[in-house]
C-alpha cells in the first residue's frame, strides 16, 4: 500500500534553474535511449556508464525504466508534455531542507531546496518507507511528490457502511448496526456556488484571465480542501463504529443522475475525488473499501424492495416505509453484495 504527500517547495531563480536544467536532461535522456530501443525494435538493459553523467547516478534506472514505458506503449514522442522529473529514494534526503542529489558532472553534488514545513505532512513521512520522488511544477509553482510505502493494516469486523455521494447532501452514510449520518453542509455550498460563478462570469466579461485562471485555482483548492475534512469526517466515524467495509457506488452513476453538459453545479466535479479521499483515508485504518453497482440504489425501497420514484428528497413506499431519499440510497449501497 502506498501513501503519496505533496510538499510545497520555496524556489528562489538559482534553484528554479537547477531543476529545470535536471529536468531537461532526464527527459533528453529518457527521448535518446527511447529512440535507441525503437530503431532495434526491443527494449533492453542498458549500461549506467552509457546514460549522462548529469543524471544523478542513483537514479539513472528511473531514466531506462521510463524509456522503456514508452516504448511498450508504442509512443513515438515521450515527454513531449511531461513537465517531471524523477529521484530515487537513495537520491534525494529530508531534513530541514529537501535535498536533492544531482549528476556527477554538475557544479553541485546537491541542490538543497526548501519547503514549507507542514506539522501533518512531517508526521505522515514517518509512517512509512519512502519511496521514488517525483519534481514537479505548474502555473509558477513547485512540488515534491513523495510516495511511501506503508505496512498493510486491516480491521477485521464484520460491520459494514454504505456511502451515499449527491450534491444536495455531501454524504450520507448507513451502518449495519442501524445508524444514519449526514455529512456536510449542501445549501452552504450551493450558496457559495452562486456567489462564485458570479464572480467568474464577472472576469471573463472584463476579459481579465490571468485573474480568472488564478481564481480557478483557488476555487479548485477550497472545493479539494472541503472534500478532505468531510472525507476526514466519514472515515473517523467509520473509526468509531469499528467499522470494516465501507461500500460505494461506482463513479458510472454520476452519468445517470445528473446531465453533466448542462449541469453548472462545481461540486459535481468532485464527485470522484470525494470517493477517492475517502477510500485512501480508509485503507490508512485498515478499512477495507468496496465499490459496488449503482443500479436503482435510489429508486429501490430497502424494505420490501419495490421500485419507486422519489418526491424531491422524500422517498415514499406502498409497504409504509419512508425517509430521506439519500438514506435510501445508503441503505441500498450497504445492503448490495
Amino acid at each position: 500500500m502506498y501513501l503519496m504527500i505533496k510538499l510545497s517547495l520555496i524556489v528562489n531563480n538559482e534553484i528554479e534553474k537547477d531543476l529545470l536544467d535536471y529536468e531537461k536532461n532526464f527527459k533528453s535522456e529518457v527521448g535518446r535511449i527511447h529512440d535507441i530501443f525503437l530503431k532495434e525494435h526491443k527494449t533492453y538493459e542498458y549500461r549506467y556508464k552509457d546514460i549522462s553523467n548529469r543524471i544523478s547516478y542513483n537514479s539513472k534506472h528511473l531514466v531506462l525504466a521510463e524509456a522503456k514505458n514508452w516504448f511498450n506503449e508504442k509512443e513515438e514522442t515521450p515527454f513531449r508534455f511531461c513537465y517531471s522529473s524523477y529521484w530515487s529514494n537513495s537520491s534525494y534526503w529530508i531534513k530541514e531542507n529537501l535535498i536533492l542529489e544531482l549528476g556527477l558532472s554538475d557544479r553541485k553534488r546537491k541542490l538543497y531546496v526548501p519547503f514549507y514545513q507542514n506539522e501533518q505532512q512531517l508526521k505522515r513521512l514517518k509512517m512509512g518507507k519512502p519511496m521514488n520522488l517525483q519534481i514537479v511544477h505548474s502555473h509558477q509553482k513547485w512540488y515534491a511528490v513523495i510516495y511511501l510505502q506503508l505496512q498493510e493494516r486491516r480491521i477485521y469486523s464484520k460491520k459494514q457502511m454504505g456511502i451515499d455521494i449527491g450534491i444536495k447532501v455531501p454524504a450520507v452514510v448507513a451502518t449495519s448496526e442501524g445508524k444514519v449520518r449526514f455529512f456536510g453542509n449542501g445549501r452552504e455550498i450551493r450558496y457559495r456556488q452562486r456567489q462564485l460563478r458570479g464572480h467568474i462570469k464577472k472576469l471573463q466579461k472584463m476579459k481579465q484571465y490571468k485573474k480568472l485562471i488564478a481564481f480557478k485555482h483557488k476555487l479548485s483548492h477550497v472545493l479539494t480542501n472541503y472534500d478532505h475534512q468531510i472525507s476526514r469526517q466519514i472515515v473517523d466515524f467509520a473509526v468509531k463504529e469499528n467499522i470494516g467495509v465501507i461500500k460505494m457506488e461506482k463513479l458510472t452513476r454520476i452519468n445517470r443522475r445528473f446531465n453533466v453538459r448542462k449541469c453548472e453545479n462545481i461540486y459535481l466535479w468532485s464527485y470522484r475525488r470525494l470517493q477517492e479521499f475517502i477510500e485512501y483515508k480508509a485503507e490508512l485504518e485498515g478499512i477495507e473499501v468496496r465499490y459496488i453497482n449503482p443500479y436503482m440504489t435510489s429508486q429501490k425501497c430497502p424494505k420490501c424492495g419495490k421500485i419507486n420514484h422519489a418526491d424531491d428528497r422524500d422517498y415514499h413506499c406502498s409497504c409504509g416505509y419512508h425517509a430521506h431519499r439519500d438514506v435510501v440510497g445508503a441503505l441500498n449501497i450497504l445492503q448490495t453484495l
